[in-house]
């Protein structure tokens, strides 16, 4: 057999969305491709010390605070203006310190979901730029990269958009945890059928790695509203976190369920009506996710992450406002033309979301919804670029 090849993966392990992509094409090549590559797996925290470490702390601690600007947007900023390693401002050298000291003594091709990496390492070694999300703003467009791989042609022409554009873009299609996409369809169906139903329906609420306290307590007033009018909630709480502190002052009838078994998921959901579901990092999120995906009849969510869910499996979406950050408008404006999306964008439709489900589902927008964003995009993004990375590889 033919030598390995060798792949460098780097998170940034800030936030959820950016990791999360990079979650999805590494599951695929340890499934897929374990014979034809290897893997070595690190983040920005594990391979910085002294000043670059701080800084990376700053920024995680930034994000965690709510500040999708700030400091962190200053650094989207700066790249923008400077796309090579060469013209890196001094507070982008700093960050890169250990970055550029692990890909020297790791001279192997390296795969990065954040544009803020990119310019730092690309004059080392080739880059795979993984971008997930559907939205593409000027930040997350920067060159060096040997591949670019973006969900949609829409983005692909955004991104080549920019004249000084070197990297070869890919479009791979939406990218959407493997348990969940392979039951696309069983999934939809079943979905349908119950909103056509009378029966009481079942939704998801997620709130973003940072905590807003305006989508907490958005989703505290909907889930209550729910509770009280018959309706079911499962809530994905961050184990010690704003959201599940919130809802252990709620005093309706509820389960904190840590340990995941279907039968008791199962009964608690039928019987207490909202189950929070605790995770304690990403990869349990995602885990948790996918096992409560079939019972999802809509969910509630931010807009910057989650989207792919409202146009690629027909499970309609409430956006939670405020919208932060320079993801949300544009995948916002997305989800609207698709007519996939509804907005919780006062306190009013919150605190009464019963009523506002009832009416969307007796005036057969739910199911219009659910309609509008199934079947229109390609749901196996991350095999995609699983897939391309490996026989750009190995041939």
């Amino acid at each position: 057999m033919d030598q390995k090849a060798t792949l460098n993966i780097i998170y940034t392990n800030i936030g959820r969305g950016h990791p999360y992509y990079l979650d999805g094409v590494v599951d695929s090549l340890q499934t897929d491709y374990t014979d034809r590559i290897e893997l070595k797996i690190t983040d920005v925290f594990a391979v910085s010390g002294g000043l670059a470490l701080m800084l990376w702390k700053a920024v995680r601690f930034m994000y965690r605070a709510g500040s999708q600007g700030g400091f962190i947007g200053r650094f989207y900023e700066s790249l923008r203006r400077s796309r090579s390693a060469g013209g890196l401002g001094i507070v982008e050298r700093n960050l890169a310190g250990g970055l550029r000291h692990f890909v020297k003594h790791n001279r192997h091709p390296t795969l990065v979901a954040h544009p803020i990496l990119v310019p730092m390492i690309s004059d080392l070694v080739p880059v795979y730029y993984q971008h997930g999300e559907i939205a593409v703003p000027g930040e997350a467009v920067v060159s060096g990269a040997r591949k670019v791989f973006l969900p949609l042609e829409e983005c692909r022409d955004r991104f080549t958009g920019e004249k000084h554009i070197e990297g070869v873009p890919v479009v791979s299609g939406l990218c959407i945890e493997s348990g969940i996409a392979e039951r696309a369809q069983e999934y939809f169906d079943a979905r349908v059928a119950r909103i056509e139903s009378d029966m009481p329906l079942t939704g998801a609420f997620f709130s973003s790695g940072a905590e807003p306290r305006e989508h907490v307590n958005r989703i505290i007033m909907a889930v209550r509203s729910l509770v009280e009018s018959g309706h079911k909630a499962i809530i994905f709480c961050k184990e010690g976190g704003r959201l599940m502190r919130k809802l252990r002052a709620y005093p309706g009838p509820s389960i904190f369920m840590r340990a995941f078994d279907q039968a008791e998921f199962e009964h608690n959901l039928d019987t207490l009506k909202m189950v929070a579901v605790v995770f304690r990092n990403r990869r349990e999120e995602n885990d948790l996710t996918t096992r409560c995906f079939r019972y999802f009849d809509y969910f509630a969510a931010p807009s910057h992450e989650r989207t792919n869910w409202a146009v690629g499996l027909g499970l309609p979406m409430f956006v939670l406002h405020p919208i932060i950050g320079t993801f949300s408008p544009l995948n916002h404006e997305f989800l609207t033309r698709h007519g996939v999306a509804i907005d919780i964008n006062i306190d009013k439709k919150a605190y009464d979301f019963a009523s506002l489900l009832r009416r969307l589902r007796n005036e057969d927008r739910l199911l219009t919804m659910a309609r509008n964003g199934y079947g229109r995009y390609g749901t196996d993004g991350f095999i995609t670029v699983a897939d391309a990375i490996v026989n750009d590889l190995t041939g």
